[in-house]
């Protein structure tokens, strides 16, 4: 297919025959992709195209279906990704594209055969049969730059000594455009080759009324310097322009990702307004910020015909560069003496000579604002590019872009390019983990993949191996003139002292976000404000938005916080950095004690003075998480293990709310290493009362009687009973009820001896428990009762809702299914307002038991099974399994045989006893082998499991009929 916009809209066959496309839209669309084409196109951009105003409701699917019918009735490629869609021809098959790549072609040559090929294209005005507003500005751009290339096309056939067949073509462009003096002097030049001189003389008056009638301006300099040579009877040389003139660095030939942002830039350079655009690329040193700039600049050479000026201002080196004004005059003809000394005169000389033109000035590395304005045109038809590691907040009226670290998939690419595909697929795991000890940043890609593709026996398994030495990343990630530590340390050497301070300071903190308290901790500051904005100026910090909190948050990247640290260990005294960072976990240690003393107590071990005040805890908490785990381990690092404990406590409060357990296990794991005896006993119970919580029920009993020795040992009675209280319930719940019980009336006492109200209600509620394990239904209530009644006294929303199961429980054992049920509920919504999971999936669980033959039963088993899977609690995800299964939402048979298989692998030996009874009921060929089991294992002692199996079997009732 052959397409045409220069003119009426056309689509031909290869051989010449028209295509219709039908309907005003489907034709816009076309239009507007052609306009495009290899470009990606976003639908809101679109969308304004083929709709005025509002578009209706269904406009996303009727875009869809244009494109569709393009793409069916021409054959067309037009790709989809991010809400964008591009058109990909083949070459030669659009007029505007052979128009541009001629235009390229004739201007690199000088050749007049390409300039005329370039000029052939055009037909008409471009779209002369379609009225699309939103192209109107590249329209007029398009023209101008057609315009631009007919006066270069006449330079080129003058200088080739073809003026006399060029007169009338002069003359007539002239009659259609006669306020441009270089057609008036190609006209008299050409004039003056025919031998008709006095013509050329009676061409200057006429352009001289003309100029000072329309315009109120006399001729340029150059075109009165053309009449008088013509006048001394001198044979006038072809003027001479400087433009166009292309300054570009080349593009680089493995350009990898950046298609929206490299689109958006270019829209921005476009925009048709009654200002010059100024774009501005700021980010981090080596995010490839000068890269997309040329990659821009080189795409966009069309639409600035008049050339492509480019300098480096060194922005980021200890003396910036001053001339550049002088350096583009020169580039644009200005001779040595005709440049003013004074700074305001060259600007002043700059804007005039741009004045009409159309051209692109690249100005990369920017210092500052001040450095930048000399060198703005001063009239629309230009533009600016800028790349800066500063923001140049000063710089008014600029357009800026983030220009951030690539994501994965552009990494990926990037280091396809260079290494080779094949290498990198071989290694799928080695260059992932390249591209993360990278920080996805393109400079740090760049030079590790240049050191694999110049050493091809080198494996991408051994660079990883080397990167993820923080101590010597930098010195790997360095090639010939390439060094990302370099590239860094002109951007640090133009800090402020204490802006250097904060980043080696924060380069001691780890990969993640902080709020202004940490750094204002490390600098020992209440205004920190000032150095967080000097950084972020310079882009070695990056603003990350507001957390959980509200409150502001900063990132440095991965390897700018190894360079910091490098310049930490290199520049501060180890006794400062050691200052600097026990401020820093005081400081959290004072904020992490007001959040959680603001939070319901959760977590029995934890027993926190009252009196917090925090609006919002849990958010602060989520904020500061990673901040406060990596203090952990620095506290750990240098042998603040009682620091370090405080802080885990604060941040368990949290995390035991929300049933966070592997977060919860490596912080105690650290502490249990800690050498330190109350210490490690205290994280080796959390261990253990984690591992009883998710099932791992063969490290719980010796771990529980290993707590309960040291804290006799140690005479910590509070943690003592904490150990008993649980280890009373797990022996209840893996049927010991009787060597249960001693223990659980031991931790009730210990804990009313310690005035803990809070513990002696969880204790009764263990009681509770074991008395309903053991039959003891009435003492069991009562336990229950008192828990309740001790949890309301002490206004603890959260140990309310406990109580209220153990209540809801015992009542199901004692068969009073309504207050069970009542119970149960209040206890629901009680830990829904809390937003706790594992109390909530639990209750659910139980109230789903007590509404057995009920419509709720099902909507209780479902949630409950939600929140186990999420949590990680595999006895309740087995149970709620098997409560679906008898239900017959699921296959009975596979499901309880997996929830069999999960309770033996426990020791739940109830559990089993259950499951292997109803095993019995769904499936005929195991009913004799399950009943077998079943009796061998049944404890008749055991109530529980009895009343589970009776809810169980209610549940079977109401279920799938065919699977029972």
């Amino acid at each position: 297919m052959q397409f045409g916009v220069l003119g009426p809209l056309t689509v031909s066959t290869s051989d010449g025959t028209p295509v219709a496309v039908g309907g005003a839209r489907l034709r816009t669309l076309l239009a507007v992709l052609l306009f495009h084409t290899d470009e990606p196109v976003s639908v809101t951009r679109l969308v304004e195209a083929l709709w005025e105003g509002a578009p209706p409701k269904s406009y996303l699917s009727n875009l869809h279906t244009y494109v569709s019918r393009l793409r069916d009735r021409l054959n067309l490629r037009i790709e989809h990704f991010d809400a964008r869609f591009r058109l990909v021809l083949t070459p030669g098959a659009l007029d505007l594209q052979v128009f541009r790549d001629e235009a390229e072609r004739a201007r690199r040559t000088g050749d007049p055969r390409h300039y005329r090929a370039a000029l052939e294209q055009w037909r008409d005005r471009p779209l002369l049969d379609l009225s699309v507003p939103v192209l109107e500005p590249e329209i007029a751009r398009l023209e101008a730059t057609r315009l631009t290339l007919v006066e270069e096309c006449f330079d080129a056939e003058l200088a080739a000594g073809h003026g006399a067949e060029l007169v009338g073509e002069l003359q007539a462009t002239v009659t259609g455009h006669p306020t441009r003096e270089r057609l008036w002097a190609q006209l008299m030049t050409a004039l003056c080759a025919a031998g008709r001189p006095a013509d050329a003389l009676a061409a200057y008056r006429q352009a001289h009324a003309t100029l000072t009638e329309t315009l109120g301006v006399e001729p340029s300099r150059e075109l009165r310097q053309l009449h008088e040579e013509i006048l001394r009877g001198e044979p006038p040389t072809p003027v001479k322009s400087e433009f166009p003139i292309c300054q570009l660095p080349p593009d680089i030939p493995d350009f990898a990702g950046r298609d929206r942002i490299a689109a958006d830039v270019a829209d921005a350079l476009r925009a048709n307004g009654s200002a010059v655009p100024v774009v501005v690329l700021t980010g981090e040193p080596g995010v490839g910020k000068t890269v997309l700039a040329l990659r821009v600049a080189h795409r966009t050479r069309a639409d600035f015909p008049d050339g492509q000026l480019f300098t480096r201002l060194a922005g980021a080196s200890p003396e910036p560069k001053t001339d550049a004004p002088a350096a583009l005059l020169r580039a644009i003809g200005v001779a040595g003496p005709a440049i003013p000394e004074d700074l305001d005169e060259r600007a002043a000389l700059l804007r005039a000579r741009l004045a009409g033109k159309r051209v692109l000035v690249v100005l990369d590395d920017a210092a500052s604002p001040e450095q930048v304005v000399p060198l703005l045109p001063g009239t629309p038809g230009c533009a600016v590019l800028i790349t800066s590691r500063r923001k140049l907040s000063g710089l008014v009226g600029a357009q800026r872009f983030a220009v951030l670290p690539f994501d994965d998939a552009e990494a990926h690419t990037l280091l396809e390019q260079v290494v080779g595909r094949a290498r990198v697929q071989a290694e799928p795991g080695a260059a992932a983990q390249v591209v993360a000890l990278c920080g996805n940043l393109p400079l740090a890609l760049r030079i590790a993949a240049t050191r694999l593709a110049t050493r091809p026996h080198l494996t991408l398994a051994f660079l990883a191996k080397r990167l993820v030495d923080e101590r010597r990343r930098l010195d790997e990630l360095a090639i010939s003139g390439l060094q990302v530590r370099a590239s860094v340390t002109l951007s640090y050497r133009g800090l402020t002292a204490p802006a250097r301070t904060a980043f080696r300071r924060l380069g001691l903190l780890g990969p993640h976000s902080v709020a202004a308290w940490a750094p204002a901790a490390l600098l020992d500051t209440d205004d920190v404000d000032p150095v967080l904005e000097e950084l972020v100026e310079a882009s070695l910090l990056d603003p990350a938005g507001l957390d959980a909190a509200g409150e502001a948050r900063y990132r440095m990247h991965d390897l700018l916080r190894v360079f910091g640290r490098e310049r930490a260990e290199d520049e501060d005294p180890a006794a400062d950095r050691l200052l600097a960072t026990r401020r820093l976990l005081d400081t959290a240690l004072t904020l992490a004690d007001e959040a959680a003393r603001a939070m319901p107590r959760s977590f029995l071990l934890i027993r926190l003075a009252d009196g917090g005040h925090h609006d919002d805890p849990v958010a602060w908490f989520t904020a500061e998480q990673n901040t406060l785990v990596n203090l952990v381990r620095l506290a750990c690092a240098v042998g603040w293990h009682r620091e370090a404990a405080a802080l885990t406590e604060r941040l368990t409060v949290k995390l035991w709310s929300r049933s966070e357990w592997a977060e919860m296990r490596a912080l105690h794991q650290l502490l249990r290493d800690a050498g330190d005896d109350r210490i490690a006993a205290r994280a080796d119970f959390v261990l253990t009362l984690i591992d009883f919580h998710r099932g791992h029920y063969d490290h719980v009993a010796a771990g529980f009687e290993r707590c309960r020795v040291a804290f006799e040992r140690l005479g910590d009675r509070h943690a003592l009973a904490c150990t008993l209280s649980n280890q009373a319930h797990f022996l209840a719940v893996n049927g010991e009820p009787e060597r249960s019980l001693p223990l659980a009336h031991h931790a009730v006492e210990l804990f009313r001896a310690e005035g803990d109200g809070f513990g002696e209600a969880a204790a009764c509620r263990g009681a509770s428990i074991v008395l309903g394990r053991l039959g003891r239904l009435p003492a069991a209530l009562a336990a229950s009762e008192r828990a309740l009644a001790l949890a309301r006294k002490l206004d603890e929303t959260r140990q309310v809702a406990l109580a209220l199961t153990d209540v809801a429980w015992t009542r199901l054992l004692m068969d009073d299914l309504e207050e069970a049920r009542s119970a149960g509920r209040e206890a629901v919504a009680l830990f829904r307002s809390l937003g706790e999971r594992s109390a909530l999936a639990n209750a659910l669980y139980d109230l789903g038991l007590a509404s057995a033959g009920g419509p709720d039963a099902l909507r209780c088993f479902e949630e409950s099974l939600g929140l186990a899977e999420e949590i990680g609690e595999r006895p309740l995800v087995a149970a709620a399994q098997r409560a679906l299964a008898c239900i017959g939402v699921v296959d009975a048979g596979a499901t309880l045989e997996d929830s069999l298989a999960t309770f033996r692998e426990l020791g739940a030996v109830s559990e089993q006893v259950t499951t292997l009874r109803l095993i019995a009921q769904t499936c005929p060929e195991r009913a004799a082998e399950a009943l077998a089991e079943a009796e061998l294992l049944t404890d008749e002692r055991d109530l529980v499991g009895k009343v589970k199996l009776r809810a169980l079997l209610a549940l079977c009732t109401t279920g799938a009929t065919s699977v029972w």
